[in-house]
């Protein structure tokens, strides 16, 4: 089974994160895959919007901790800092579609994209503190731009989730939809996206999404931060009762 799905419909590219039975947690070789085809769609003029999506009933869990590195390298040219890079400096337009759960990386890329889509049933969740862990991939930054510094702290500094309804009314998604329907409406609106004036489009999206290299600094800080607490004993604690259900002893 490939675990993520790269379809071209006209000039539509769609990129499908197709691991159900993990509630599409990422690998590496998962991110090193969205990485590719983000760039490609960057690199090729002839597509105009970039849709992703979920299988099986979520968006995305985030990282699949068994999968990764017991000690990974710090500031390195890893996968997830690829597939980050590729989404912040992109000017092709991302249009994401919602189902289920998008925690941990899967819920910060999304304050990235150009249009969120969220069925009622999905839940946004922003658990890093419960894992000793601060927020990543500019979340940090983003979080409080959109949604003001006390509801973004109030989320943050509590490990909260909002479901689809408020998500909408926050600011992290910008069209609700009954369940199943995520992805039609994520190509409605793709097809619209498309059919304009593709230079235009992409030039207004850069103007909209200002320096990303101030963008960049924040992820880079939050990274050095992140390697720090991985290092900790709270986070090996939390991570402990995380994998053997219990609650955590800090």
């Amino acid at each position: 089974m490939t675990s993520i799905i790269v379809e071209t419909d006209g000039h539509i590219l769609k990129i499908g994160i197709n691991r159900p039975e993990k509630k599409n947690a990422l690998t590496l070789d998962m991110y090193d895959s969205m990485s590719a085809a983000l760039e490609r769609a960057e690199d090729d003029p002839s597509v105009r919007c970039v849709i992703l999506y979920g299988e099986g009933g979520n968006f995305c869990s985030g990282n699949d901790l068994s999968a990764f590195p017991d000690d990974p390298a710090e500031g390195g040219a890893t996968p997830v800092m690829r597939f980050v890079k590729a989404f912040v400096h992109a000017s092709v337009p991302i249009v994401a579609a919602v189902e289920g759960v998008a925690a941990g990386l899967g819920a910060t890329m999304l304050l990235h994209f150009d249009s969120v889509i969220v069925s009622t049933e999905a839940r946004i969740v922003y658990s890093f503190v419960n894992l000793a862990l601060p927020p990543e991939a500019g979340s940090s930054l983003l979080l409080p731009q959109i949604m003001g510094y006390a509801r973004a702290a109030d989320l943050v500094l509590r490990g909260g989730s909002f479901k689809g309804a408020a998500a909408l009314q926050a600011g992290l998604a910008t069209h609700l939809v009954e369940p199943g329907a995520c992805l039609k409406k994520a190509m409605d609106i793709a097809a619209e996206i498309a059919s304009k004036p593709p230079r235009a489009v992409r030039e207004a999206k850069k103007l909209l999404k200002g320096n990303p290299d101030i963008l960049m600094q924040r992820i880079v800080k939050e990274e050095q931060v992140l390697f720090r607490g991985l290092a900790s004993d709270e986070a090996r604690e939390a991570m402990a009762a995380f994998m053997e259900k219990r609650p955590a002893k800090f």
